[in-house]
């Protein structure tokens, strides 16, 4: 019996270990969060804007899937993860915000939820963002499903992610989005260090 209870003890604690070293050395890899914020114009390098509200630090995102974690690539090779959990209004006007993702050749799963009411089909919300402020509560992923034909191409995806004001149509921010293989740097912003 206590040799039972001794094993069972160190197989827990072996996969409690075994997912710490995990998240520490691979986690980062398995989903990409960046920061957005409006009006940038087109992000074609790193930049602070300041405005109504705090700085935000904003760039191109650029994802090579080589740098991916272990598990990511063996379970899940042809799904890869964007994320924000910031929105925000750093110009002088209230906005309705809308976005849309340009140039998609492979299909894209948007999950949002936010304290703000949102059209999924228009992926636009509902209720006028006012400057200095974000969105509350927001937590936006976008899964791209990549075809296992294009998984070792270079390039999968070239294109971006638009900020609309809706009532205008005028585009406010553009953040290129690259998803690659070799070669493609990272950028964006680390939201958990």
């Amino acid at each position: 019996m206590k040799i039972a209870v001794f094993i069972a003890f160190l197989m827990m604690f072996l996969i409690t270990v075994g997912a710490g070293v995990y998240a520490a050395s691979y986690g980062k890899a398995e989903l990409y969060h960046f920061w957005v914020a409006f009006p940038a114009g087109n992000v074609t390098s790193t930049i602070t804007l300041r405005g109504a509200g705090p700085p935000i630090t904003i760039s191109p995102v650029n994802i090579d899937l080589n740098d991916r974690g272990l598990l990511k690539s063996w379970l899940q090779p042809g799904v890869e993860g964007l994320s924000t959990h910031w929105i925000y209004n750093l110009g002088t006007k209230p906005v309705m915000v809308k976005m849309e993702l340009v140039n998609l050749t492979i299909p894209v799963k948007w999950e949002v939820n936010a304290n703000m009411d949102y059209d999924p089909v228009t992926h636009t919300f509902k209720e006028r963002l006012m400057p200095g402020q974000s969105i509350k509560n927001l937590g936006i992923d976008w899964l791209f499903y990549i075809s296992p034909y294009y998984l070792d191409e270079q390039v999968i995806y070239d294109g971006g992610l638009k900020i609309i004001d809706a009532d205008t149509n005028a585009t406010l921010t553009f953040i290129p989005i690259k998803i690659g293989r070799g070669g493609v740097s990272s950028g964006g912003a680390d939201c958990c260090s």
